[in-house]
């Protein structure tokens, strides 16, 4: 195969993994990023026996594909797994938190749920398939599973993954698996079962929870790391096509000659400046939902703390009518997040259920924030680590509108062909979906230069 010269704009997840990818299929790949680091939101930040998670705080192994991945770079020697507690997870319900269930019987045995809501649960298999490929996510669970389910075990869950509203994602985009399992075998319960079964006679991957000695930052690190060429601080502000391929400039600087583009960049950073082409599909890519979100990370002596910490973390459900959506025990998940005698709570505030609380200064966000904590878990006294991250524009959502956006994508890329759009907005935000995707666009970069491949034309 004759080598190829080509550009990846942003070095996130997924541009690093489609680069690295890339270049070990032979081409000449060079890799841009406007920052001085690479990683995108992918930061570990260390400061006097704190280690914090700015952006994901947690890798899901859940395939062996991933697994693999993670050996080739040479990281599993550095991978820390989540302590056997872990699996705990609580919802706030009135002034207490309740373990989720975890287990199908165990959904009745919860009091979560109220007799009726578990009566609810008992009807599934019976209710019809849907017909609403644009149904929300809200309305999805709420017609197989009732009210309180969605109240206070999915509304909760979708904050945290999120940062958003069921109200507001679409069943079909944001959880396709769920979509699917209803739309392929009519029930919820029955998918899952059949699935389980078959998992189990196929010898199914075990998934585990991890992250790394020194945080999630070390992936992005060795990623980089790996890249021949990667440019920091290098603001690509055009992407222009030419008789000979395709050019980027960067810095005033122009670079010539690449026979296809890769960009991992947010949608709001597209613009008709940046590319060709875009016009009317550029600015429905500019309305995606991106809302803001903070994160605050609060440390204590142990002894502060009444709750035994012997879990992940809890969420809040909406109805609750509480200022945070959560926080995770980062230092009970994981060692070397606190000093010795110390925990370690990482909490989120704003998302797509609170916007106007995201953007508060760090001292109006550290007295909510620990008032919400003293309430749950029982603190005494003031923090003796404080830190805060504002992400104005955190995750893209995506919602019951949200196949415009994708549309407006693609249509993109068939208007500049040779360039392709790649990113945490499309194909799953997850640090596994994000390098699933960096794969699979390598692959189908690489195979594009085969005979019935798209033009650069």
């Amino acid at each position: 195969m004759n080598k190829k010269k080509i550009a990846v704009v942003g070095a996130g997840i997924t541009g690093l993994t489609a680069a690295r990818a890339l270049q070990e299929k032979g081409h000449v790949v060079v890799l841009f990023e406007r920052k001085k680091q690479a990683g995108g939101s992918v930061k570990s930040v260390s400061r006097d026996g704190w280690l914090t998670e700015y952006g994901p705080n947690t890798l899901q192994l859940k395939h062996r594909r991933l697994a693999e991945f993670i050996e080739q770079l040479g990281l599993q020697d550095q991978i820390t797994e989540a302590t056997p507690s872990s699996r705990t997870r609580y919802i706030a319900v009135g002034d207490s938190l309740k373990a989720i269930p975890t287990g199908f019987l165990d959904f009745f045995r919860s009091p979560i749920l109220s007799p009726s809501g578990k009566l609810k649960l008992l009807r599934e298999p019976f209710v019809p398939r849907g017909r609403n490929s644009r149904e929300s996510l809200a309305s999805f669970v709420e017609r197989r599973l009732g009210r309180e389910v969605l109240d206070y075990l999915v509304d909760p869950f979708v904050s945290g993954i999120y940062a958003g509203t069921p109200r507001r994602l679409s069943a079909k985009l944001a959880f396709p698996a769920l979509y699917n399992l209803e739309q392929q075998y009519g029930s919820l319960f029955w998918g899952m079962g059949l699935n389980g079964w078959k998992g189990r006679r196929g010898k199914k991957f075990k998934a585990r929870l991890v992250s790394f000695e020194n945080g999630l930052q070390t992936l992005t690190e060795q990623l980089a790391a790996e890249i021949n060429d990667i440019r920091l601080e290098a603001d690509v502000t055009r992407i222009h096509k030419k008789e000979d391929g395709w050019e980027i400039t960067a810095n005033g600087v122009t670079y010539s000659s690449f026979h296809r583009v890769l960009t991992n960049i947010p949608l709001y950073r597209f613009s008709e400046q940046l590319i060709d082409g875009g016009g009317d599909l550029l600015d429905v890519m500019a309305d995606a939902e991106y809302p803001p979100l903070s994160v605050i990370f609060t440390g204590y002596i142990r002894g502060q703390i009444g709750h035994p910490l012997d879990g992940f973390g809890f969420l809040v459900p909406e109805v609750e009518q509480r200022t945070i959506l959560g926080s995770l025990f980062s230092s009970a998940m994981f060692p070397n997040r606190a000093p010795e005698g110390k925990a370690l709570i990482t909490t989120f505030v704003g998302g797509s259920r609170q916007p106007e609380l995201a953007p508060l200064d760090s001292e109006r966000l550290r007295e909510m924030v620990t008032g919400e904590l003293k309430h749950f878990l029982g603190i005494k006294g003031e923090p003796v680590f404080f830190d805060h991250v504002y992400w104005p524009r955190a995750i893209p959502q995506y919602t019951r509108q949200y196949h415009k956006v994708t549309e407006a994508i693609s249509g993109v890329e068939k208007r500049n062909r040779g360039v392709y759009l790649s990113g945490n907005f499309r194909g799953g935000i997850s640090i596994p979906a994000c390098i699933e995707n960096g794969l699979e666009w390598a692959e189908k970069i690489s195979g594009s230069f085969g005979e019935g491949g798209p033009s650069t034309e």
